[in-house]
């Protein structure tokens, strides 16, 4: 038995994380930011503590000193934002983690551009900017063109995220990126970051990294609404592209993971494919990818990410050997608008094909629409034996479920 301190553990993703630790006989701990409520009694921790992440050098601090006064002995998180301070605090602990010269590398686009471009890593075409002028001067040099994607250099789930298709929705792109939330309290570099709008399928890679040595566990195929914003409302995996095309993507992602220091981590790749069959890396996160992705995983793969993260953060032998040979696929289920959640009709029963339904949020709570990750009101997910008829199957089920909001003005955005 050993003792791992899981940050912030909300959210599907970090409870899939702490119950897979305490079946696999772990003592977990955990810290919260403050003014977040204690563990209920039914929660598996042996002791929580709070913290203001929003001070990340005195969050560092805290957090070491707790891990050794209770001899713990790794640290993780499925927190996107706090990635920075678990790599810092192994790294003067002496825990399994990645680069500390690159804590923030997975964190920052900035950051994550100029590595990949150092590292011959192919991205989109990328500037960053301050005001809405100097995206019109790239335009008119010809150095862009529309659509564009302008989106913020520090933040997550897609937050503030657009796709302009004329300049005269820049204004309004920026206004998005200067006003979004920010998590904890942790500041947030305000620049913006103006890209070539990538043509092309896209999918994302899960691999886990295990002192330097990167392993890929398969590749997602994502499905996503159109329009200005592009929200995920669909993963199947395993995603069966060509064998030289997915040897190409798969080198691509090595690449990129190695460019951020990704040493001892999980992580997410977004890729696109151009239609010549290009790989293009958008951005890697070093966290189990969500939407539901890990569950994915298992169901199609045989391998638990939650697992794998545990026995990375503890320094044990990670096994990512395949033990399954199936499809599985999400559907996320999506708020149409802003206001307060009144039904969902026809979501389907776990059954043969249905291996998971749930709702996450509940009926009456405030929800937003479809503008960013955080519409996401529930999903389904649907095995098979093939990525085809998983898809059709999903498709189908989904083509009779109704979200039902009851739209009001008044209401304020969560």
């Amino acid at each position: 038995m050993s003792r791992l301190l899981v940050l912030e553990p909300t959210g599907v993703d970090s409870e899939d994380l702490v119950r897979g630790a305490v079946d696999m006989g772990h003592e977990v701990f955990a810290v919260r930011h403050r003014g977040q409520p204690a563990a209920q009694p039914a929660q598996p921790f042996v002791d929580i503590t709070h913290v203001d992440f929003g001070d990340v050098e005195a969050a560092c601090d805290r957090i070491i000193d707790y891990a050794r006064a209770n001899a713990l002995e790794g640290i993780t998180t499925a927190n996107e934002f706090l990635t920075p301070i678990v790599t810092r605090a192994c790294a003067m602990l002496g825990f399994p983690g990645n680069d500390p010269g690159l804590a923030t590398a997975p964190r920052s686009k900035i950051i994550m551009a100029e590595r990949f471009r150092a590292c011959g890593v192919p991205i989109p075409i990328t500037f960053i900017v301050t005001k809405e002028s100097e995206v019109e001067q790239l335009l008119r040099d010809s150095v862009l063109s529309m659509p564009v994607v302008v989106k913020p250099a520090e933040n997550a789930g897609s937050k503030a995220v657009s796709i302009v298709e004329d300049p005269s929705q820049l204004a309004e792109a920026f206004d998005r990126v200067r006003t979004q939330d920010d998590a904890y309290g942790i500041p947030l570099d305000t620049r913006t970051i103006v890209q070539e709008y990538v043509e092309g399928e896209e999918f994302s890679v899960e691999s886990i990294t295990q002192d330097g040595t990167v392993h890929h566990l398969c590749i997602t195929r994502k499905i996503t609404t159109a329009g200005q914003f592009r929200v995920e409302i669909g993963h199947s995996i395993p995603a069966r592209l060509p064998p030289n095309v997915s040897g190409a993507v798969l080198a691509e992602v090595s690449k990129a993971i190695k460019a951020l220091g990704i040493r001892n981590s999980v992580s997410h790749s977004e890729v696109k494919l151009r239609p010549d069959g290009r790989c293009v890396v958008l951005e890697v996160a070093a966290r189990i990818g969500a939407g539901r992705i890990a569950v994915l995983t298992e169901l199609a793969c045989g391998i638990s990410i939650p697992a794998a993260t545990v026995d990375l953060a503890l320094g044990r032998s990670v096994n990512v050997t395949p033990t399954r040979q199936a499809c599985a696929t999400v559907r996320l289920l999506l708020s149409p608008r802003h206001g307060r959640l009144r039904e969902v009709r026809n979501l389907p029963e776990p059954a043969k094909e249905v291996a998971q339904a749930a709702l996450t949020r509940p009926v009456g709570a405030v929800v937003n629409g479809p503008e960013t990750n955080g519409c996401r009101i529930g999903y389904f997910i649907v095995v098979g034996p093939d990525e085809a008829t998983a898809n059709r199957r999903a498709d189908e089920l989904l083509s009779h479920v109704e979200v039902v909001v009851e739209p009001s003005d008044d209401l304020q955005r969560v």
